[in-house]
């Protein structure tokens, strides 16, 4: 499930700066918001970064969007592919 980002949000920025998937944006109405097509809930890392540090307690699942861990998974390595070291 990717997360989303409520009404309840601060604009802090510090959700930006800490998604390692590129996440986090700022939409065209000036609000942060989640693309659910890049979030993997930080499937590698025992805990999600973005709702830990958001103090507003404004990032939260979004029901619209539910995957299982495999499907994570998945998209986690899309977004990191394994280095290659060579032929």
């Amino acid at each position: 499930m990717s997360y989303r980002i409520t009404k309840n949000c601060i604009s802090c920025g510090v959700c930006i700066l800490k998604c390692a998937n590129r996440a986090v944006y700022v939409n065209n109405e000036d609000q942060y918001a989640i693309d659910p097509g890049r979030c993997t809930e930080c499937v590698e890392l025992p805990r999600r970064r973005c709702h830990l540090i958001c103090t507003a307690g404004a990032i939260q699942p979004d029901p619209a969007y539910q995957e299982n861990r495999e499907q994570l998974w998945k998209k986690h390595r899309r977004l990191h592919p394994a280095p290659s070291f060579g032929d």
